[in-house]
């Protein structure tokens, strides 16, 4: 990620003051519920930190960000500053990445796909290149909308199992906008 990438989530969420978890963060911790192993998630990109609070109180959860650092008080819950693709993922078995990937380049989600061990959940919510959207966001950021098949490919890749896919809109409304995303749940 760039220096204007860097300052362009770091200016995003000093003014993004959402703290309501996303529907995807609540539709991981349904589905993850299934499981009965202890879980520990990292969230990749966790932005201002509302997704990872909220899976902390099911989940032990770090978040990981390269541009911000929230504060917490919660005990189940830690945040760090750095690269998600490089940090060591040995101690968690559930990656969580939501609006991720159609911020990084193909090489960055690749490396991070890469990185990620066996016996490990991956679960991704990111906007669809199926979707009329405009890839230009503000003045400075790209968007490198996914395309489903590609990321399945990559995923399989990797020896990941596709557990559960969509793609569609209503899975990402917010105020006006309802784009349409892909949603993957994946274990390798």
């Amino acid at each position: 990620m760039n220096s204007n990438e860097i300052t362009y989530w770091s200016t995003f969420y000093k003014n993004f003051n959402e703290t309501k978890p996303s529907d995807f963060a609540c539709f991981i911790v349904n589905y993850l519920k299934e499981y009965s192993g202890k879980l520990y998630i990292l969230d990749v990109g966790c932005g201002n930190g509302r997704d990872s609070n909220f899976l902390s109180l099911s989940y032990p959860t770090t978040g990981i960000d390269i541009s911000v650092v929230p504060t917490t008080t919660n005990s189940q819950l830690q945040f760090i500053q750095g690269d998600m693709t490089t940090i060591d993922k040995s101690p968690y078995n559930v990656i969580y990445s939501r609006f991720t990937f159609h911020s990084i380049s193909n090489e960055q989600q690749e490396k991070l796909i890469q990185s990620i061990l066996p016996d490990t959940f991956l679960c991704i919510e990111t906007r669809s290149d199926n979707d009329n959207e405009d890839r230009t966001f503000g003045n400075t950021h790209y968007r490198n909308l996914t395309n489903m098949e590609y990321l399945i490919a990559l995923l399989k890749k990797y020896n990941f199992t596709i557990l559960y896919s969509i793609e569609s809109n209503n899975l990402a409304i917010y105020k006006e906008e309802n784009p349409i995303c892909i949603r993957i749940i994946c274990k390798n």
